[in-house]
């Protein structure tokens, strides 16, 4: 019997960060309708801080739900956390810096500043009663020792799923393997695990399918593998490269179809 996993397509979030796409509430609700017939488990939705336009397309792509968990993305902000929640989605996903580039670097703050702000954002969280997952940002690039305590005090606000998200694309199938062993050891086994791939080194569908070997039982995909930079994990090439491994819901020709079909709608003007 094949092992279960479980795809999340983030092709209306993180794919429409490519450069060449741009979608309309049109598009967006007719992409996750295609996802959501198709059998795939969970779909990020968008970032409902972004406008009120966001938020209707997401509070529609809900209304029109049959099957699919719908998750939305924030950042680790308070306001952003409180935006998410009043579309009341299934899941809130906060992207939780964790690699000293990141935090220093990109932000101008400190550890401290962000373990202070991560509190704030979960006072947001346990007030609106809103199941929740996180990402950690940057993750290769990390001290596994600061992710290990970012983790528990994730753990105490029982969160329900931590993802890691080789955000910047330098990973291997060696490299994840291990951290992902890393963080079932952490975790004990009680916390699922999620995998964000990037194709910067053309490992993400690698990457992703040895996470899934290593236990993670999520993947994120999108469309034709679109996505800010070299893109995403390319959803029916993960399907078709170990579907003799995994039960992911669908196919391998209702993938490439699936992803057929969601491509034409982007490129409709």
């Amino acid at each position: 019997m094949k092992a279960k996993r479980y795809l999340l397509d983030s092709t209306l979030r993180d794919g429409e960060q490519s450069p060449s796409v741009t979608l309309n509430a049109k598009q967006k609700i007719k992409i996750a309708s295609l996802l959501d017939n198709a059998g795939i488990y969970q779909i990020e939705a968008g970032i409902p801080a972004i406008s009120t336009e966001e938020k209707n397309t997401i509070s529609k792509i809900l209304e029109n739900r049959k099957n699919a968990v719908i998750s939305v993305w924030s950042r680790l902000i308070p306001e952003d956390i409180q935006q998410a929640t009043e579309v009341f989605p299934d899941m809130v996903h906060i992207s939780i810096p964790v690699s000293y580039v990141h935090i220093y670097a990109k932000l101008r703050k400190n550890k401290s500043w962000l373990i202070n702000q991560l509190y704030a954002c979960l006072e947001v969280i346990q007030k609106n009663k809103v199941k929740f997952s996180v990402g950690f940002e940057d993750a290769f690039r990390s001290e596994f020792s600061f992710m290990a305590k970012v983790a528990d005090i994730l753990t105490e606000y029982g969160v329900s799923r931590i993802r890691i998200a080789d955000t910047v694309g330098i990973a291997n199938p060696s490299t994840c393997r291990n951290l992902i062993n890393e963080f079932s050891a952490l975790t004990e086994n009680k916390i699922e695990l999620g995998f964000h791939a990037h194709n910067d080194l053309g490992m993400a569908v690698a990457n992703s399918v040895e996470t899934a070997k290593a236990g993670c039982l999520y993947v994120d995909v999108t469309a034709g593998g679109i996505g800010e930079r070299a893109g995403n994990c390319n959803l029916a090439q993960l399907v078709y490269s170990s579907s003799d491994i995994f039960d992911w819901g669908l196919n391998a020709y209702q993938a490439f179809e699936l992803q057929k079909n969601i491509i034409e709608i982007i490129k409709e003007r």
